[in-house]
């Protein structure tokens, strides 16, 4: 529960960094647990595992703040805003199609779909780096590592 919540909370700090300190929170509460050798590719999964379960509670506390304060339509507006903004300097005519296309409900929900799957692997990857980072960092200095 404690490393959920922490997991929540560095989601909070910008450019990946939470990702990596969850990673690094799972990496010293494994080692707390089972003093030891951690491996760097077994930190790695349980940093991304760490970084899955983070993204998950994330997401469930958003759609739910979401869904309770009845703000779907705003969620939606500033989703396209962002969206929109990204693709400003482009003037093409793909790019109005696409954007065209963005604002059917189909449209809108396979580029939310692949954005959160998008999210969710990159969230697992910061996450496993920061699991990597520490096993090295919490690991038993007195033995050498085989």
């Amino acid at each position: 529960m404690q490393a959920g919540l922490l997991g929540v909370m560095a989601n909070l700090i910008p450019f990946g960094m939470g990702m990596v300190l969850t990673g690094i929170l799972a990496a010293l509460l494994y080692h707390r647990a089972n003093p030891g050798m951690l491996r760097g590719g077994k930190a790695a999964r349980l940093g991304a595992i760490a970084g899955a379960i983070s993204f998950a509670a994330t997401t469930l506390l958003t759609v739910m703040t979401v869904v309770l304060l009845h703000s779907q339509q705003k969620f939606h507006d500033l989703l396209m805003q962002a969206i929109e903004q990204g693709v400003a300097n482009q003037s093409g005519p793909d790019v109005q199609s696409f954007l065209q296309w963005l604002h059917t409900p189909e449209g809108f929900g396979i580029i939310f779909a692949f954005g959160m799957l998008f999210a969710l692997l990159l969230s697992m990857l910061f996450a496993a780096v920061g699991g990597a980072v520490g096993s090295t960092l919490f690991r038993d200095r007195r033995r050498p590592p085989r």
